[in-house]
């Protein structure tokens, strides 16, 4: 793996820190935008803003349980892992 980054830098004249650094950003930024996507089609489907919007609706009946459950689930892990990729995004800055 070693090897595969110096010479890809090498090729592109960066040194193997600065491509280890512009890949973070670049995988950190990729998976910030399909989490947004993510997040944006349960917005859609489910006519709400957070999961905890969500939940409420659910709680009181306005939306059937089930899938929305387990949809909100997933929800608030895309959640707290948006929050911790905008965390390692500014570790890197």
């Amino acid at each position: 793996m070693t090897f595969a980054i110096e010479q890809i830098a090498r090729e592109l004249t960066l040194t193997p820190s600065e491509l280890q650094h512009r890949s973070l950003e670049a995988f950190i930024e990729r998976e910030r935008r399909l989490a947004q996507l993510d997040m944006a089609d349960l917005q859609d489907r489910y006519g709400v803003a957070t999961a905890t919007e969500l939940a409420k609706r659910i709680e009181l009946g306005q939306v059937y349980s089930h899938p929305a459950w387990e949809e909100m689930i997933e929800w608030e892990r895309l959640e707290a892992y948006f929050v911790r990729l905008n965390e390692w995004q500014a570790e890197l800055d």
